[in-house]
């Protein structure tokens, strides 16, 4: 008897962790069909025209729901320690997207007296210079793009000067037609990204990766 009193316990233990993963799992497929059908919802509403409205119920068992009215969105959020999405992955249904470690916003702004992209997670606020367009290539130099990054554990701008790219050392190639670009707008991101493009004076076009992840206090900057 202590045997299989033991050998049950032991079962039992063993399968928390996988009762706990299939919990999870389950409340995050219910409150995905749930948006999925807000979503349709919505946009039924919104087809119909003024004054059209409907009543639909949404039951939270777990998370935290708010609405942002300034955005627009409804947001559900969940802590799960089972690996339902790989960290910083996402999977867009419609106008619905889940994902992990969306902590990051994308948009354009000002920032020390500049139009600037700006990509902030809840420990860094970075600026880059809006710069140029696809149809319109401006002068610049690489200096430039980085305007500053706000450290918030800190509460203070990172002392830096400026932030020098180049190629082979070349000063030449620090200098060119380009332009800067947003990748994606929005928040609740798992990343957020601005891309540099330059047609360098020392003859080489590149690009340049300006990726702030979420929950990351380092602004990661690759070349290609």
């Amino acid at each position: 008897m202590a045997f299989l009193i033991a050998a049950t316990s032991i079962v039992y233990m063993a399968g928390i962790p996988i009762i706990q993963d299939l919990q999870c799992s389950a409340t995050v497929e219910k409150m995905k069909s749930s948006f999925i059908k807000l979503d349709e919802v919505v946009q039924e509403v919104s087809s119909e025209g003024k004054d059209s409205k409907r009543t639909l119920t949404l039951n939270i068992d777990e998370g935290k729901l708010y609405v942002s009215g300034e955005n627009d969105t409804i947001y559900w959020e969940h802590e799960c320690n089972a690996p339902i999405f790989s960290p910083r992955t996402f999977q867009t249904f419609g106008n619905v997207i889940l994902g992990a470690n969306m902590e990051t916003s994308a948009f354009e702004g000002q920032c020390k007296g500049q139009t600037a992209f700006i990509l902030e997670n809840n420990r860094l606020k970075a600026c880059l210079k809006k710069i140029g367009s696809t149809e319109n290539l401006t002068s610049y130099n690489t200096t430039e793009i980085l305007l500053g990054i706000y450290q918030k554990d800190l509460n203070e701008w990172l002392p830096m000067e400026y932030v020098e790219i180049s190629l082979d050392n070349a000063q030449n190639s620090t200098t060119g037609n380009g332009y800067t670009k947003l990748e994606r707008t929005g928040y609740h991101l798992p990343y957020g990204e601005v891309t540099a493009y330059i047609e360098s004076d020392y003859g080489i076009d590149y690009i340049i990766k300006f990726v702030l992840e979420s929950g990351e206090d380092f602004l990661i900057i690759k070349g290609e």
